[in-house]
């Protein structure tokens, strides 16, 4: 509802009173509030960040940051049936895209070729486009495994060398297995060339074996060349017009090359309402599964506003009409989806201090559908969706993890959906439940040698915000966060940085490992692609590259500035105060 027909509204409940309906509407709202308990809400938002928390060191780097733009302000009451009645009950909501000026430029990472939008998405048919994408990642990783394998014979070293056979083995098998039922010729030459180049690395597993080095450097370099050919067979029928991008991407990257969205936040305030008695709770029905149905899946849908049940949403809410931007998960209803049937995942990171988490390839090692994250590192793929489960208590507010999983999103006049990271959690603050979350792009889907990170060291910050502070200057956010070992993250709120990668930038949680680690394990960058994850597979060393790879940064536990104090004020009072929140801090 606009702040127009809350106005409007009003005036008809003034025109009401004049006639005499005082008496009755005090009974009304006497009888609500003694069926179902607390029914005000007023509302919330994240903090948009100040920039000046860019130290000195940072102004010497390629640093492009994006910021939010002001909130819209919503009024989003629900009703909850009680006493035989509807009972409608205060509901908010503040949303704010980020947007970027010329998102492709002071970039040297070209775009990547391991995301087509979805034909299901453009209602098309699959003509094995998507197939083709997949497969031509692994072709590449399979050309990661020959050299890999070229340089263990070379150094006559059977035991790497056999390692990278066995996975080239591997990956040839997972190719037949992507390639049955495509159609297009170029997918029938490849399949059946899987074969050969199968069998050639078995020979060369034999002649290792048998120390015969130059027999097996033979075959893996006709494996190569095979694997080679099929590479450029691939990309050539995915590249029609030569142009360096596979065909149907020209519109998105000529998209980002403008003044793109590239991301949105949202904050959705309601009572912590329950119908006395065994009756419902707001807060049981709004389960993570049914969340995510508010924010994923097609805009007005025939009969979105329709409910029998005893709790029903405002229609902003039930007609995903909260953001600008149409999202879709990886099924088609919204709900679960195996591993094995997902485009990409999501991967968590535990730092010493804190959590990383950004999207990967499915065959990355610990990539789900999607993930309950803690800012103290944990991580867990729920089997199913119907609660928000372990919450920690910080000052007032009581606060879940954070789910994380991978979307398609289209935002307005953008031609095509892109890869993005749907992020949502609940909290609950003054006796009102809060869903704050929102949506960024998936950088490494796109771009080669990139990754987005969604980082956190501790729960949101809630900060109570009054009339009087909004009115007077702000509350200090430096007092909530002393206890923090990286406080100034804090400062740069909902603002998404995209910049070189540098693990001690301050806008990192605490311990985030260099982009080699210590203990050698895979990190972020090497996940992104089943190319990425042959490449980064073994020895990595930081100085071998020549430039560190990018990175785009935005924070899960970006502060959240909540009215409080305000049961009494007027609608208007609460929409002009709602746009006010995210600059409420000094």
């Amino acid at each position: 509802m606009t702040r127009r027909a809350v106005l409007a509204g009003g005036s008809a409940l003034a025109l009401g009173s004049l006639a005499g309906c005082t008496a009755l509407d005090g009974l009304v709202a006497r009888a609500s509030d003694e069926a179902v308990g607390t029914t005000e809400a007023s509302p919330a938002a994240f903090y948009a960040g100040s920039s000046s928390s860019l130290t000195s060191r940072d102004a010497g780097e390629m640093i492009n940051l994006y910021r939010s733009d002001p909130d819209d302000v919503r009024y989003v009451p629900p009703t909850i049936r009680a006493a035989s009645r509807d009972i409608e009950i205060d509901g908010w909501s503040t949303s704010t895209p980020t947007k970027a000026q010329d998102y492709n430029s002071s970039r040297s990472n070209k775009p990547s070729s391991i995301w087509v939008p979805d034909p299901h998405d453009e209602d098309s048919d699959d003509d094995g486009i998507g197939t083709l994408v997949t497969v031509l990642d692994i072709e590449r990783a399979l050309l990661v495994y020959a050299d890999a394998a070229l340089e263990a014979v070379d150094s006559r070293s059977n035991d790497d060398a056999k390692v990278s056979l066995d996975a080239f083995i591997n990956a040839t098998t997972k190719v037949r297995s992507e390639l049955e039922g495509c159609p297009s010729e170029t997918c029938t030459t490849v399949y059946e060339n899987a074969d050969g180049r199968k069998g050639l690395a078995q020979d060369a597993i034999d002649a290792v074996d048998a120390g015969e080095w130059d027999s097996a450097r033979k075959s893996i370099q006709q494996a190569r060349r095979i694997v080679q050919g099929d590479i450029d067979r691939i990309f050539d029928d995915l590249d029609s017009d030569d142009d360096g991008l596979v065909d149907g991407t020209e519109p998105l990257y000529e998209y980002l090359a403008g003044e793109p969205t590239i991301g949105e936040r949202f904050v959705v305030s309601l009572p912590d309402a329950r119908v006395r008695g065994d009756g419902p709770a707001l807060a049981d029905k709004l389960t993570p599964q049914r969340v995510l149905e508010y924010v994923t899946g097609e805009r007005d849908a025939e009969g979105c506003a329709d409910s029998d049940g005893t709790v029903a949403v405002h229609r902003d809410l039930s007609c995903r009409d909260l953001l600008s931007a149409t999202l879709r998960a990886q099924s088609a209803d919204g709900r679960g989806i195996d591993k094995k049937d997902i485009r990409r995942g999501v991967v968590a990171f535990e730092t010493s201090g804190g959590v990383v988490v950004t999207g990967a390839s499915p065959d990355a090692d610990g990539a789900e559908p999607s993930l309950f994250v803690s800012e103290n590192g944990s991580a867990t793929a729920p089997e199913r969706l119907d609660s928000w489960g372990d919450e920690r208590s910080t000052g007032e507010a009581t606060i879940s993890s954070t789910l994380v999983c991978p979307v398609a999103a289209q935002p307005p006049e953008c031609p095509s959906p892109m890869p993005a990271l749907l992020y949502v959690r609940r909290i609950l603050h003054d006796d009102q439940l809060l869903y704050a979350g929102g949506w960024l792009i998936d950088d490494g889907a796109l771009y080669e040698d990139t990754a987005t990170l969604l980082v956190g060291d501790g729960p949101n910050v809630v900060s109570r915000v009054t009339r009087s502070d909004v009115e007077e200057g702000g509350v200090d956010l430096k007092s909530r966060v002393t206890g923090r070992r990286k406080p100034g993250r804090t400062t740069y709120g909902t603002m998404t940085l995209r910049t070189p990668y540098d693990a001690n930038a301050d806008y990192l949680p605490p311990g985030a490992h260099p982009v080699c680690r210590d203990d050698g394990d895979i990190y972020c960058w090497g996940v992104q692609s089943r190319e990425a994850l042959a490449t980064h597979t073994g020895d990595c060393d930081d100085d071998d590259r020549t430039e560190s790879p990018s990175c785009v940064v935005t924070a899960l536990d970006a502060p959240v500035l909540h009215l409080a104090g305000a049961a009494d004020a007027s609608n208007d009072v609460k929409f002009k105060a709602g746009a006010e929140l995210s600059k409420s801090v000094n």
